[in-house]
């Protein structure tokens, strides 16, 4: 069976990308299985999250997605291992984040007008 240890391996942290409710509760079981915590909030009021930094002290964190997704654009450097969570668990040949699964785009004052 894989772990969040496993997928942690030598690494510090790990970013996880979680695509929806069902992900989330397989997620949910395997953290508090393995001691992941959200601080000292009980596994009951933990929300579900897009994005998840997971560390290997065993505490976790909700990533903004705007963080989530400025992490894939061109140049972005130091992040993190990125794992996307229902592939890891599906044990897929190639379980890493490759595109943040969602649309952005910023938006500078220089590119647009106000009216």
């Amino acid at each position: 069976m894989c772990t969040i240890r496993e997928m942690l391996g030598n690494d510090e942290k790990v970013w996880i990308y979680i695509n929806g409710e069902d992900t989330w509760k397989m997620f949910v079981n395997m953290a508090v299985a393995e001691g992941f915590h959200f601080g000292e909030l009980p596994a009951e009021k933990w929300a579900f999250g897009h994005a998840v930094a997971v560390h290997s002290n065993g505490k976790m964190g909700q990533l903004p997605l705007f963080v989530w997704c400025l992490s894939f654009q061109k140049g972005a450097v130091n992040c993190q291992q990125k794992v996307d969570f229902r592939r890891y668990i599906e044990r897929a040949d190639d379980y890493k984040c490759r595109d943040s699964h969602f649309l952005s785009r910023i938006i500078s004052s220089q590119n647009s007008k106000m009216y």
